[in-house]
């Protein structure tokens, strides 16, 4: 492809690569999951508490997977690993369609985790780790680009969910996504996809020196990222670290119990189901445009700062769902504050990684952080099920989340960057 386009930085390649791979995945995520929960489990005769685990299974397994995925990514790059993720997607929504016990369903749904996709605000990983590891001056702007392929994959495939399941029923729904899923990744990861700058005789960026040598003659880039390269150890003894680690906790519980239970929330006060669809999709929407916004950012302001604003914004759109009785206001002005807000707290995800612990080492250390984050999150949607089902009325349980958001927001604003390595830097090979 290089060859092809010589004046192109290969890294834009790798952006536009990892953007359709985003978009593909789509099918994978919760907020497409909380359009079939109802159609599975009326099919399958079983409570959606009990069917929100398998959702669970995925995130635990997909949690699972991190240390070596990326240990993987690290020493070989996602280009292999990014199709053998993609099959595994891909064939499990196939295989989904044709299950009738909820057992199975744990049992495939456990499978698709091994795919990594579909994780929430922590990102995809076979996508983030390559591109944090070709950019650094433009890090922020390269992965926003890249993440609003999540967003974009979601906007067309809730209505594309919608109408098929009215159409064909949520069986075939799943197996035409899983072939899409299939079709696409696995191609475009082996085609497209490489490590790291270094291996193609480049440097991060497409500029002409190492990025120790860009950062002093680029004071900002000096004080918004490091050039050091942190090992999993010497990150774990940082406090930054370990705020990070609590806040993701937090709220990972509280945005996966609101992503898989608003839906059926609004359909049970009455809302006409276009107007559940329309609101629906308007989170997405504002994720695309708040992602590129706050990528830009990015590139200016510390990341703690955006992802306070970020946590604090998600805390606020808690209030129309808290206060909704089934007014259309309360669903547009829910998703509309979230959609935004939450472009905030992706970048924040995507960037303070790479931003505080450096590049060589940035797939194991988000191998080890991500599954935290993922098993939170895998926690919220049986949690808010079941004080759903339990004592909790629906105001309750999304008060709840507005005090996770908050308390996230905190720990954030309390995550400073690390003091720089008092050693030699680490040598900047990869």
């Amino acid at each position: 492809m290089q060859r092809f386009f010589p004046r192109v930085f290969y890294g834009w390649i790798m952006v536009g690569a990892s953007l359709v791979i985003n978009i593909t995945v789509s099918p994978l995520n919760a907020v497409v999951f909380s359009f079939l929960i109802g159609p599975i489990s009326a099919d399958l005769d079983v409570p959606k508490s009990a069917l929100s685990w398998a959702l669970t299974l995925r995130m635990i397994f997909a949690g699972l997977t991190g240390p070596l995925y990326g240990m993987l990514l690290d020493r070989h790059g996602a280009r292999w690993l990014g199709a053998v993720c993609g099959a595994i997607g891909g064939i499990s929504l196939v295989i989904l369609g044709g299950l009738h016990s909820l057992w199975f369903v744990y049992v495939i749904f456990a499978f698709s985790g091994l795919a990594g996709f579909g994780t929430g605000a922590a990102g995809q990983l076979l996508t983030q780790v390559p591109l944090a590891k070709w950019f650094v001056a433009h890090r922020g702007r390269a992965i926003s680009i890249a993440t609003t392929g999540m967003a974009l994959g979601t906007i067309f495939t809730i209505p594309l969910t919608q109408w098929l399941i009215e159409v064909v029923g949520w069986r075939s729904t799943t197996m035409i996504f899983g072939t899409v899923v299939a079709g696409v990744v696995m191609p475009v990861s082996i085609l497209f996809i490489r490590r790291a700058p270094e291996d193609m005789g480049l440097f991060p960026d497409g500029a002409a020196t190492r990025p120790d040598e860009m950062a002093v003659l680029n004071p900002r880039m000096a004080r918004l990222t490091t050039v050091q390269n942190w090992t999993v150890r010497q990150a774990l003894r940082t406090p930054a670290l370990w705020f990070m680690l609590i806040a993701m906790t937090l709220s990972g519980i509280s945005l996966m119990g609101t992503l898989v239970y608003r839906v059926d929330f609004w359909q049970g006060t009455g809302m006409p189901p276009v107007l559940v669809g329309l609101g629906t999709a308007l989170d997405p929407l504002c994720v695309v445009f708040s992602v590129l916004v706050f990528g830009v950012i990015a590139d200016r302001m510390p990341i703690r700062y955006l992802g306070f604003i970020g946590l604090t914004g998600m805390a606020l759109s808690m209030v129309p769902l808290i206060v909704s009785t089934g007014q259309a206001w309360t669903i547009l002005a829910h998703n509309a504050t979230w959609g935004i807000s939450a472009g905030g707290w992706i970048t924040l995800n995507s960037l303070i990684w790479p931003n505080y612990f450096g590049r060589q080492h940035l797939g194991a250390i988000r191998g080890i952080v991500l599954p935290v984050s993922i098993m939170a999150a895998s926690a919220g949607a049986p949690l808010f099920g079941y004080l759903l089902d339990g004592p909790m009325t629906p105001s309750q349980v999304w008060m709840v989340g507005l005090v996770g958001f908050a308390a996230a927001a905190v720990l954030v604003l309390f995550a400073r960057p690390p003091r720089p390595l008092v050693v030699p830097l680490q040598s900047q090979s990869l």
